[in-house]
């Protein structure tokens, strides 16, 4: 860690000592570009509600599939990946949506759209916390040893709870199209949350800009906290359609993650092609950035241009199966994301894929 030098203004040190998650351009982008897609989708729709589905579609096949074909990328891209990693990838997929459309077939899709409100509100949630502690990893104080930022944490969760909080009690009884059943606290315990988000949130600001009056504090980390408030706020709070503040925090959410998957690729193979993963090393090198999501985009579409048909052709495309179906590829899809970077964190303890 770089300490200041005598006579060294305390702001000229802390610049010199900053480092990024990847570079100054990449941690830009992903700190403003996932934010301001999500928010400005939410603005359009809803402005205009009935372009809704036009903003789903495009959501779902430019980064939602993607972003589920991704993990894939770090989990089974290549045979020798495959054959290593054939439970997490191949079996435990199997295993997890058959038991998804069992719950669903004897329950109802009540159960399962409900677990996926929640479940995906936690994945949400747990992905930001990892990249806030990436943009934290980068600053001066964050390159300490066990490092942390209790304040800041403070807020990514209490946020993010009383957010889901606030969106229990207005969902009603339908979230996209499908039958839930919401967790509705009382209104005094949601009142309560909100206060200590807010008392959070304030504490964070102050501390924040006593930081900035010393000229230390970090704008890309004081960004992306800043980004978590409003994208959580906007989706769970400020906009009363639950539908639409899904969209804006779904977008902003897996266009996160791509980019994030994206660089761990690019690192994993900064060393050249790797004959053992041929494909996957080759369009990973740099200047290969749109051929990597060309490819990945290709193959998102091609799976799921299938699984569509297999869907309605062989299954018969119900409400039962079709949410029983996707629902299990996104319940699969959240355990294995938890485990694999896990996993990465414990072979290689840098700063990438830290969720």
């Amino acid at each position: 860690m770089a300490k200041a030098l005598p006579g060294m203004p305390e702001a000229a040190s802390a610049l010199q000592a900053r480092s990024y998650i990847r570079s100054e351009a990449f941690d830009a982008t992903l700190l403003l570009a996932p934010a301001a897609t999500g928010l400005a989708a939410a603005t359009v729709v809803a402005a205009s509600p009935l372009l809704f589905p036009v903003f789903l579609f495009a959501d779902l096949w430019l980064l939602g599939y993607h972003h589920v074909i991704a993990t894939y990328t770090r989990l089974a891209f290549d045979l020798t990946s495959l054959r290593r990693n054939r439970f997490l990838a191949v079996d435990a997929l199997l295993l997890v949506t058959a038991v998804t459309l069992l719950v669903t077939f004897a329950v109802g899709p009540w159960v399962i759209a409900t677990a996926f409100l929640y479940l995906q509100w936690f994945h949400y949630m747990r992905q930001s916390y990892g990249l806030s502690r990436l943009f934290f990893r980068a600053t001066l104080s964050g390159r300490a040893a066990a490092a942390r930022d209790l304040p800041a944490d403070l807020v990514i969760y209490l946020v993010a709870i009383y957010g889901i909080a606030a969106r229990s009690a207005t969902v009603g009884d339908q979230f996209l199209n499908l039958p839930v059943t919401a967790l509705v606290l009382p209104a005094p315990v949601i009142s309560a949350l909100g206060i200590a988000a807010a008392v959070a949130t304030t504490g964070w600001v102050l501390r924040t800009a006593q930081a900035a009056a010393r000229g230390t504090a970090d704008p890309h980390y004081i960004g992306y906290v800043l980004s978590h408030i409003a994208i959580f706020m906007t989706a769970y709070v400020l906009i009363d359609d639950a539908n639409i503040g899904w969209l804006s925090i779904n977008i902003w959410h897996n266009f996160q993650y791509v980019l994030v998957v994206w660089m761990a690729n690019a690192k994993r193979y900064a060393g050249g092609i790797d004959p053992e993963a041929r494909l996957l090393s080759t369009i990973s090198q740099p200047g290969r950035v749109v051929a990597y999501f060309a490819c990945c985009l290709a193959i998102t579409t091609v799976i799921y241009l299938a699984l569509d048909q297999v869907n309605v052709l062989v299954l018969g495309g119900g409400l039962a199966v079709t949410t029983g179906l996707y629902m299990g590829i996104n319940f699969h899809h959240y355990v294995v994301d938890a485990l694999i970077w896990k996993r990465g964190r414990r072979a290689a303890p840098a700063r990438v894929g830290a969720r």
